[in-house]
């Protein structure tokens, strides 16, 4: 159950709470019961998402590396572009016009669309490694992924509600600083996908930077969680010290009201705050308890081959090997049988997290151990994400060869 509470909690955070403001801000410079845009722009970035998950469940024609950099650059551009022209329209008490109700329509397509494709996918999931849907397991993956898109649900909601009431300047500050932190994560997200295809230049200093954040990606996480705790409980302090108007009883009994609305919203922000921050520490923590990796086994080459008798490797289970050429340098590889005639081999590394973990098998996946990725075994001897480096390798006289040569050209990754 724990494993889709996290994955939907991961995904959806940050685009949640910035699609909550900017709807609001949207709200905010759109004529009354003009919501036209903001209805398009959530049903085409839908639909784009719809797309991209059936393509990617049914073909291999979508590369998720190639839609985020399409999705995520426009977003970037858009939620600034946005914020500094409706900002303005807002401030000057002034309504949008035609460009900036297509800017409304473009950003939340934008976000939509980077936000829910995994989201679709996730249910095609639930049954893999089962014979039957009818046992426990799916039900807790089921109800995991159910209480994750409630949880978003009643955080956005809360967020939008409360900040209707925030002062102008503490809303923009709000917003101006929720989109910082996230545009920062999607910068650093972009980095990390053509650091990854190779579409930039692999410097020490960049990987080392891109290893840093994967291993704390969850400050992203906290700095727009604290964000909006420190403005909901100013909002409530406020709110709480503020005196009731005098005169007319019927305009303090709609104050009072208010102000309950106020307090409900505001508890359960900071319980799908305080639920969110428990997921994506203590709940994790829990659901990736430390696996323990078994030990590479050391093959020595022979006439600069590594030779791995077939019968050894034959089982569907994931082998870890390791050589040790004449300078001392250990290269660990892997290798497991994908089908009757396929084998995956790569090198216990990526160019994402490098060697720093190593690779482990559940069930019919394999584990990146570093930043818990999920690969389908099938993509094993094939590049890109977090896929190990593919290794060539042949098969003869029942054998698995492996050249020595291309292990002593890798070693430079694992020192």
């Amino acid at each position: 159950m724990p494993h889709y509470l996290i994955k939907v909690t991961d995904n959806t955070l940050h685009a949640v709470i910035v699609f909550s403001l900017l709807a609001l801000l949207a709200a905010l410079v759109l004529r009354k019961g003009d919501r036209a845009p903001m209805a398009c722009g959530v049903a085409l970035g839908f639909a784009i998402a719809l797309t991209y998950a059936i393509l990617k469940r049914n073909t291999g024609f979508a590369v998720r590396e190639f839609y985020d950099l399409g999705v995520i650059t426009p977003s970037l551009l858009l939620q600034f572009v946005m914020f500094a022209s409706l900002w303005r329209l807002f401030a000057e008490g002034k309504k949008t016009g035609m460009a900036g109700r297509s800017l409304i329509t473009l950003s939340l397509a934008s976000l939509t669309a980077y936000a829910l494709p995994n989201i679709m996918l996730y249910p095609f999931e639930f049954a893999v490694g089962m014979e039957s849907v009818f046992n426990t397991e799916f039900l807790y993956r089921v109800i995991g992924y159910s209480l994750g898109l409630l949880l978003m649900f009643l955080l956005g909601l809360g967020i939008f509600k409360i900040s209707s009431r925030l002062p102008r300047r503490f809303l923009q500050a709000l917003f101006f600083a929720v989109l910082l932190v996230f545009c920062a994560k999607l910068a650093l997200e972009m980095t990390q996908i053509l650091v990854a295809r190779s579409m930039v230049p692999r410097g020490p200093r960049l990987m080392s930077l891109v290893i840093f954040v994967l291993t704390h990606v969850n400050w992203f996480a906290f700095a727009i969680m604290g964000l909006v705790f420190f403005f909901t409980a100013s909002l409530v302090a406020r709110i709480r010290f503020e005196p009731l108007p005098d005169g007319n009883p019927a305009v303090r009994r709609k104050r009072k009201a208010g102000n309950r609305n106020l307090y409900r919203h505001s508890a359960c922000v900071f319980f799908c705050l305080l639920v969110s921050a428990l997921t994506i520490t203590e709940i994790r923590a829990y659901a990736n308890r430390e696996v323990e990796i078994s030990p590479p086994l050391e093959i020595a080459a022979v006439d600069g081959k590594i030779l791995l008798p077939i019968e050894t490797i034959n089982d569907g289970n994931l082998h870890r090997f390791q050589y040790r050429n004449a300078n001392g340098a250990i290269v660990r590889y892997i290798v497991i049988k994908k089908s009757e005639t396929a084998y995956g081999v790569g090198l216990d590394a990526c160019d994402i997290c490098g060697p720093s973990a190593g690779y482990y098998q559940r069930k019919d996946k394999v584990i990146c151990k570093l930043c818990d990725v999920v690969m389908n075994t099938s993509t094993i001897g094939f590049p890109g994400g977090c896929n190990p480096v593919p290794l060539r390798f042949s098969i003869s006289q029942g054998n698995m060869v492996i050249l020595a040569a291309d292990l002593d050209a890798e070693q430079a990754r694992f020192r």
